[in-house]
């Protein structure tokens, strides 16, 4: 789904509308369809560790991989916080 961005009109973002139209990850996406069926997502999968980052402190280097913004540093879980409440609307 592409991360779910400019995905509005398909699914139901009542629910969390402050999400519409983001890239998401399918653990953050939409629960539901528009017509009400559960789309299948919304719920984090457990393929592999889950690590949460502060938001807009990092990028992408030259080799793909993510890096610290300020120090370049590409050890991205140092920076790991903890994870976020889930706002529900």
């Amino acid at each position: 789904m592409q991360g779910f961005k400019d995905i509005t009109e398909c699914y139901d973002w009542s629910y969390a509308p402050d999400r519409e139209g983001l890239r998401l990850c399918s653990a953050c996406g939409p629960t539901h369809e528009s017509n009400g069926t559960p789309s299948g997502y919304g719920t984090w999968h457990g393929n592999f560790e889950r690590v949460f980052l502060p938001i807009g402190m990092f990028q992408k280097n030259h080799r793909g991989s993510l890096a610290h913004i300020e120090t370049g540093d590409d050890n991205y879980r140092a920076y790991a916080i903890a994870a976020p409440a889930l706002s529900l609307g």
